[in-house]
């Protein structure tokens, strides 16, 4: 029956329309925005897999460029060990140069000054080099840490602070004798003139037989006189050693008693405030009291020397001779121990384990001995150094190459995941502009057939006109 309603063709195709009209608009939306999840219904699994891979790809584009900094900071680790290795090389030539007893002493002291100024320039590079305000050197080696893209994904790296000690000292030392005397401090730890110039090493600082000794000093008892057994009564010099001293060959004073005596070789430590006085008994000889020596011309522990003159005892290694005292705290170059005579010529190595009282009696030599640095003392500090620096350049050259492998891996996943970001998130533009199409297509079909839905009630009017 005719009525004058909308009839069921009419909200078919009202409807149809009105799908095509919505995804017209979702297909413009989503060819506008690039996005195939433009609307908010639109598939809300892929917006949370586009997320994470969002996040995924974003992470190793940030870790590419902060692993691109760290191998900047390596370079520039190598480029500074280079310019070290330059000047280690130049002091190198220096100390061949020095080592020869045709200079004169100008020609050394010219040297030497070479030399310690190249030392200098070492340690400022060494010390004040950094990248990005950032010291080249840290503390332990591969300790720094850099993240290239999260879930654990960091890898370590860092140049080890390299020690030169060997050849350098931070404490500003004045040269004694020879060359440079006085003229300047030096920091470098040999002149390259050490090699050739004869310098009285462990020489007493000065020698006491009666009076008073110098306050927070070190001696040793030489030539040893009959005043040497404190009684209490009539021994003057031992009886203020050992009731004034610090210590008596590393006894401290309150453990020592009566019956203590004095002996050749001996160390006494002396009080900062108790005056000690070492003039004996009239009835008694003096001992001589030897100052230890502990300037630039000390013996050094693992040092190498070589004699040049023998002095008043010799080389007697037997009784209270110089050179009973230096086989005592030394041994030959091989690490052997010393016997017989001394020589000139002969080298010696000071211990590296030699105790404090070894030491003192070797720094306290009064028989007039001359002695002369190993000729390769300046070089082997020079190739020690060197061999640190080359540790450290395979540090910083295989950090770099692992930097370098893993960024080109990561730009790798870099291109997975926005790949996958893509594959979830960006429109599909040849099928979305084909969706489109369609419809648009069944938008305008549909639009034709509302109109023809429309037409019945057009049927009715003409009746009633009729």
């Amino acid at each position: 029956m005719a009525n004058i309603g909308a009839t069921t063709a009419f909200y078919k195709v009202e409807t149809s329309l009105t799908r095509a009209n919505n995804e017209v608009s979702k297909s413009m939306e989503r060819l506008a925005t690039g996005k195939q999840n433009a609307n908010a219904g639109d598939r809300s699994s892929y917006v949370a897999m586009a997320d994470t891979f969002r996040l995924d790809y974003v992470g190793t584009k940030a870790g590419i460029k902060g692993a691109s900094v760290a191998m900047g900071y390596l370079e520039t680790g190598m480029r500074v060990l280079d310019s070290a290795s330059s000047l280690l090389a130049r002091l190198q030539e220096l100390a061949v140069l020095g080592g020869n007893n045709t200079n004169t002493t100008q020609d050394h002291e010219a040297i030497n000054l070479e030399a310690e100024a190249l030392a200098e320039e070492f340690n400022r590079l060494m010390t004040t080099s950094t990248y990005k305000g950032k010291n080249v050197f840290v503390t332990n080696a591969s300790s720094e840490y850099v993240s290239l893209g999260g879930r654990n994904a960091e890898m370590t790296f860092g140049i080890g602070t390299v020690s030169y000690t060997e050849l350098y000292s931070s404490a500003a030392r004045t040269i004694v004798s020879g060359p440079n005397a006085a003229a300047t401090t030096f920091n470098i730890s040999h002149l390259p003139s050490d090699a050739v110039v004869a310098k009285s090493y462990g020489a007493a600082l000065k020698q006491t037989t009666t009076g008073n000794l110098d306050a927070s000093s070190t001696y040793v008892v030489r030539n040893l006189g009959t005043d040497k057994t404190y009684n209490g009564t009539d021994h003057n010099g031992a009886a203020s050693i050992l009731a004034n001293a610090v210590s008596v060959n590393g006894v401290l004073k309150a453990s020592l008693t009566n019956s203590d005596s004095l002996a050749a070789g001996h160390v006494i430590v002396t009080h900062a405030s108790d005056t000690v006085t070492v003039t004996p008994h009239a009835s008694k000889t003096a001992s001589t009291y030897a100052k230890v020596r502990t300037d630039d011309n000390a013996f050094v522990k693992g040092e190498t020397y070589v004699i040049y003159s023998l002095g008043t005892g010799a080389g007697a290694t037997t009784g209270d001779n110089d050179g009973t005292h230096i086989i005592d705290a030394a041994t030959d170059v091989d690490g052997g121990a010393i016997s017989g005579t001394l020589k000139v010529g002969q080298k010696f190595k000071i211990k590296s384990d030699a105790t404090d009282l070894q030491m003192a009696r070797i720094n306290s030599l009064i028989q007039g001995m001359s002695f002369t640095k190993a000729s390769d003392t300046l070089t082997q500090d020079i190739e020690a150094v060197q061999a640190k620096l080359n540790t450290a350049r395979v540090q910083a050259g295989s950090q770099y190459a692992a930097l370098e492998s893993a960024v080109a891996y990561t730009t790798d996943l870099t291109a997975q995941f926005e790949l996958g970001f893509n594959s979830v998130n960006g429109v599909k533009f040849s099928m979305e502009t084909a969706h489109l199409a369609k419809n648009q297509i069944l938008q305008q079909a549909a639009t034709a057939m509302l109109a023809q839905a429309n037409q019945g009630q057009q049927s009715l009017l003409q009746l009633i006109q009729g």
